[in-house]
């Protein structure tokens, strides 16, 4: 597509060199570039990518979009802020892609990827040509395709969009996280619903202050992005929100008065049923998972499916029916009769409703507790999550999660901080802590590991390494 075509509706403050050249591809990052790339550069997190011009220049790119001219003779297009015209310069490359296809988004501390992943298989099994982009990847078509972020970097994430519709995807469901929200990657998207889950403390390393992190979920949930919002007022924030949103909206509960909510809610080990008022239909529901916060993610789904016109039939079914989320409550039956279970609680809120829940369902035996805390992220949640943990656990074990280029000892003794017990060591190899959990437990026990759920590495020193908790335990019960 000749580049004075891609910027069609692009506000330019600037232009060096001729429009009038084929680009056959798209790069934000040097890496990627491609004989005949338009190269995005803009000054990012960690990299300001207007260093990488050379190499982009080198790997064949055809013209540059700046925030600065610089030394290169490319075309070169200048604007204010390159991320903030990026979705428009790629929904032009690949023809409007946007306007073809019908998404769904849901944004939230916790709960994205299960309910999601619910709302994918009910659409699914309803008929519908069903797209899925988050944390545990990308589904559509029989295909998977594994990715280390929530919501795909912008050119990225219209590559995949291009690639779901020409297979015949008609819906695409998508986390949508704050970084996404805030880094503009799903800007001149509009979602026929977005879903707001909940907000608890986490990402404070990016966003500083929670009132921060607050108004970017709350910018999704405008007009200008979702064509109806459906909104948790069990939350403080979907409370604070339910003023401030002037989109169509539906809310749910399970305490509060809300649109849809649900009551008689029963949580056994492995499953869950309820009564469901769903836009006032009484709907009785039962899910294959475990946790009252899961009772809020299936609700949500079940409203979406309903909003978008799925029957009652296909909606029950599908969830009675779906496979387990990997890594989100996938339990393991140990031969000591003990029970282990993977989670991706993350956050102090997540790791203190998992163990809630856990305290709930237990008949007899220990809960012990293996988990750590990322690198280089928000320091002041590690001591809360140790708190938390010795609350409700008889045994802690605290281990590596990613230290990514922090050490590992200091987040493990940032963790210790918050442990109001002394039932506790630090294993820093995770395999290792999980191996001597196991070996410690009893019949009866339950143990907790929580931080990584599905995530495929470590990342260590910069390095990611392979690795999964199932691998570990999996390895473990065939030895």
């Amino acid at each position: 597509m000749l580049l004075k075509n891609l910027l069609k509706g692009v506000k330019v403050l600037d232009i060096k060199g001729s429009l009038d050249i084929d680009i056959l591809c798209l790069s934000q990052k040097a890496e990627q570039v491609k004989k005949g790339s338009l190269f995005f550069c803009f000054n990012g997190v960690n990299f300001d990518g207007h260093n990488f011009v050379n190499k982009a220049e080198k790997k064949g790119a055809a013209a540059l979009v700046v925030e600065h001219f610089v030394d290169s003779a490319l075309p070169q297009i200048l604007v204010k802020k390159t991320r903030n015209i990026m979705p428009k310069v790629c929904n032009n490359f690949f023809e409007g892609v946007v306007k073809k296809l019908k998404f769904i988004g849901v944004t939230g501390t916790n709960g994205k990827t299960t309910t999601t992943s619910i709302i994918y298989n009910i659409l699914n099994a309803s008929g519908k040509k069903a797209g899925l982009i988050g944390t545990n990847g990308v589904k559509y078509k029989n295909k998977f395709i594994s990715q280390n972020l929530t919501t795909p970097d912008t050119v990225d994430l219209f590559y995949l969009l291009n690639k779901m519709q020409k297979s015949g995807v008609e819906y695409v469901v998508m986390e949508v996280s704050a970084h996404a929200i805030a880094l503009n990657k799903v800007k001149g998207i509009k979602f026929e619903i977005g879903i707001f889950s909940n907000l608890t403390q986490d990402h404070l390393d990016y966003f500083k202050t929670m009132n921060n992190y607050a108004r970017t979920k709350l910018k999704f949930l405008t007009k200008n992005y979702c064509k109806q919002v459906v909104l948790n007022v069990d939350d403080s924030y979907g409370c604070i929100f339910k003023k401030l949103v002037k989109t169509k909206l539906i809310t749910y509960a399970l305490n509060n008065p809300a649109t849809c909510f649900a009551i008689d809610v029963q949580n056994f080990a492995n499953h869950t049923t309820f009564v469901a008022n769903v836009l006032d239909e009484v709907m009785f529901v039962t899910i294959n998972l475990s946790c009252i916060f899961n009772v809020y993610n299936t609700l949500s789904a079940i409203i979406a499916c309903k909003v978008l016109g799925i029957e009652s039939k296909y909606i029950l079914n599908a969830i009675k029916t779906m496979p387990e989320v990997e890594g989100r409550m996938n339990c393991y039956a140990l031969h000591n009769n003990a029970t282990a279970i993977i989670d991706f609680a993350h956050t102090p809120d997540g790791l203190e409703k998992v163990l809630q829940n856990l305290s709930s369902i237990k008949t007899n035996g220990s809960i012990i507790t293996v988990f750590g805390c990322g690198g280089n992220r928000d320091r002041l949640k590690r001591s809360k999550m140790g708190e938390i943990a010795s609350k409700y656990s008889n045994k802690i074990i605290v281990t590596n999660d990613n230290p990514r280029n922090e050490s590992p000892k200091q987040i493990a003794d940032d963790i210790v901080l918050g442990l109001k017990t002394n039932n506790y060591e630090i294993i820093l190899d995770r395999k290792q802590a999980i191996i001597k959990a196991i070996n410690f437990a009893k019949c009866g026990d339950i143990i907790l590991i929580a931080g990584k759920g599905a995530e495929p590495y470590q990342e260590i020193g910069g390095v990611k390494y392979k690795y999964n908790d199932k691998d570990v335990i999996l390895n473990y019960i065939k030895k």
